[in-house]
């Protein structure tokens, strides 16, 4: 090869490699100017977070899910310029399943960062780029209810009263009661959280006759708790004597001889059977009006709407019992079943059902009956089962159901029930099955349900429960307890211990460790292992109070004076109706002083030089 054609050569080479560092080096721009179409994949990149602050105090954060689904998410949260915590104890961080999340108990009207990444079995994606938003701040507190006043029946008790006089929003009410001579300590429990509604009235039929209770009211705009509490006392008479006349006999058969004055009548009308029903209601009786099974039947028949059934072969006919549709009797022709589920009952559940002394099972799940659950139900000692789940039953849960001393399984789910779980239930403890779940339930959570040892399944979402729930419900087999977002007690203190800096403060003993919450320093608890104090004065804790100490409601004492606390007090304080004690002098504290403390017996408020809320 000549000279001249190994310069060309070398020449060429070179260019070829000029061109292709070149290419190289613009591969990088080239797949951003030709879109995401383009680009590589990743199959576990997060896609857009978003954040919005639905409710003061809170953020809604939701982001698009990877191509593979994960084990969970990493959710990660600060303030706007301030340093990510990422250790699995710090405040700002939960690892949810789903794409989406509520973080409470945040800073009002302060600017949050927020970031996800997913987690997989030994390995984490990328974190999301950061999003921001701004939590909604508290609306103004109306201020208290004006002419509370009370008309008392033995059965029932009717509030009324007036909007408050300042012209801040009210959206809803909240309503607590004593019972002045069982609960002389001045204790209130909560009716109803929250009636979400700005009507000014409000019917309790839980009450029992012959008692003295007390009633207060407070106005609340968005779940911001108003400045003042309305109290009226309300004294039940006793109940008036019933009377009731015997049933009226079912219609002779055919087939019986036709008494001669009626023969007449008889021959061109046939009778059809009548419900024997009592003149007055059963429930209010003492004990039940005893009917023939025959009776008890027909009367469920005509209160459900029995001819328009799906289902109701033999039913009214002379056919023996057991074979009349949905119907099992024993040997002695008792009726130990009613199984009517999904066939078109609509109606309300007749009180006669209480005459049926056999009746183990009864199943009505799936129809449209209305109405209060019968009282008079409570006399059906050898019931095992009711199922009532899916109708549109209204009223609160009778307490009297706590007199079945057989009842393992208990289904009201997906029903209008009202009210408080009566704590009388606590008396059934051979219960397994507890469905509860999508009614409009309120009060505080049951804690006595920890002492119902054969649980297995329990089911509560869909209803508007207050406080924080025992640790031990954790151990059920099937629940949905996390659907509920209550924190247990020692996941609202630790809330508590993270957010006033509690690893320098003088003393934490077991703060970290996971003792009975009452060898806790500071701590005391009840027989329940309800938190019912905290006393750490002097002991330098520093931060701001987190919204999460409003989740312990049966605390009565609260004394954190002489540290280094700031900002404002959380508006969820006034959610502790049971407490009567509070000191919070020798602090930083600053804004406004929720109105409803101004009724703890004993404070130091007055200390703190900060004015009332409006």
């Amino acid at each position: 090869m000549t000279k001249k054609n190994q310069v060309k050569l070398a020449l060429t080479v070179l260019a070829v490699g000029l061109a292709l560092a070149a290419l190289v080096a613009l591969l990088p721009s080239l797949s951003t100017l030709l879109g995401p179409a383009f680009a590589p994949q990743d199959s576990r990149s997060i896609g857009a977070v978003r954040v919005t602050s639905p409710q003061p105090g809170a953020l809604e954060v939701s982001w698009d899910a990877p191509a593979d689904a994960p084990l969970d998410y990493h959710l990660n949260w600060a303030h706007a310029g301030e340093r990510f915590l990422t250790a699995r104890n710090d405040p700002g961080n939960a690892f949810p399943t789903t794409a989406s999340y509520l973080i409470a108990g945040l800073d009002q009207g302060v600017r949050y960062q927020v970031r996800v990444r997913a987690r997989y079995q030994g390995s984490e994606s990328d974190w999301t780029a950061p999003a921001e938003a701004v939590v909604a701040p508290a609306a103004a507190p109306p201020g208290p209810p004006r002419n509370l006043q009370a008309e008392a029946a033995h059965d029932s008790v009717r509030l009324i009263w007036s909007a408050p006089a300042d012209n801040n929003a009210v959206s809803g009410y909240q309503v607590l009661r004593r019972d002045r001579a069982a609960d002389p300590t001045g204790q209130f429990s909560v009716l109803v959280q929250d009636t979400g509604s700005p009507d000014t009235s409000h019917v309790d039929s839980t009450v029992l006759p012959g008692r003295q209770y007390t009633y207060r009211v407070l106005a609340l705009n968005s779940g911001v708790p108003g400045s003042g509490f309305a109290y009226v006392d309300a004294d039940t008479p006793a109940a008036p004597p019933q009377f009731a006349a015997p049933p009226t006999a079912l219609p002779a058969p055919a087939s019986q001889p036709v008494p001669p004055a009626a023969s007449t009548a008889a021959s061109s009308v046939t009778p059809s059977p009548q419900p024997a029903l009592p003149q007055a209601p059963l429930q209010a009786l003492p004990t039940p009006i005893p009917l023939s099974q025959t009776d008890a039947l027909v009367a469920l028949y005509h209160a459900t709407g029995g001819v328009n059934w799906a289902r109701n072969a033999n039913w009214l006919s002379e056919e023996p019992i057991g074979t009349w549709y949905g119907v099992t009797t024993d040997e002695n022709g008792g009726v130990t079943e009613i199984n009517l589920n999904r066939n078109l009952l609509n109606g309300h559940l007749p009180p006669a059902l209480a005459s049926l002394s056999n009746l183990e099972i009864l199943r009505m799940s799936g129809n449209g009956l209305a109405g209060p659950i019968p009282v008079a139900l409570a006399n059906l000692a050898a019931l095992t089962n009711l199922e009532l789940n899916d109708n549109q039953l209204d009223g609160p849960i009778p307490p009297q159901l706590g007199n079945l001393p057989n009842l393992v399984w208990l289904d009201l789910s997906a029903n209008n029930l009202t009210g408080p779980i009566p704590t009388e239930l606590r008396a059934l403890t051979g219960l397994t099955v507890l469905e509860l779940s999508e009614n409009s339930l309120t009060g505080i959570f049951p804690w006595w349900l920890k002492e119902l040892d054969e649980l297995m399944i329990l089911h509560a979402s869909g209803n508007q429960f207050t406080g924080c729930m025992p640790a031990e419900l954790l151990r059920i087999w099937i629940d949905d307890l996390d659907s509920l977002r209550l924190p247990t007690c020692r996941e609202a203190l630790r809330a508590f211990y993270f957010a006033l800096g509690g690893s320098q403060w003088e003393r934490d003993d077991n703060w970290r460790s996971d003792t009975p919450l009452s060898q806790w320093f500071g701590i005391t608890t009840d027989n329940d292992g309800r938190v019912t104090a905290i006393n750490l004065p002097r002991n330098q804790l520093a931060g701001t109070l987190p919204a999460r100490i409003g989740a312990l409601i049966h605390l009565q004492e609260l004394d954190l004076s002489d540290n280094d606390l700031s900002g404002a007090i959380p508006p969820e304080l006034s959610n502790l109706a049971n407490l009567s004690t509070l000191y919070l002098a020798g602090n930083r504290l600053t804004g406004c002083l929720p109105a409803s403390l101004r009724q703890i017996a004993h404070n130091d408020l007055d200390n703190l030089g900060l004015p009332f809320c409006e």
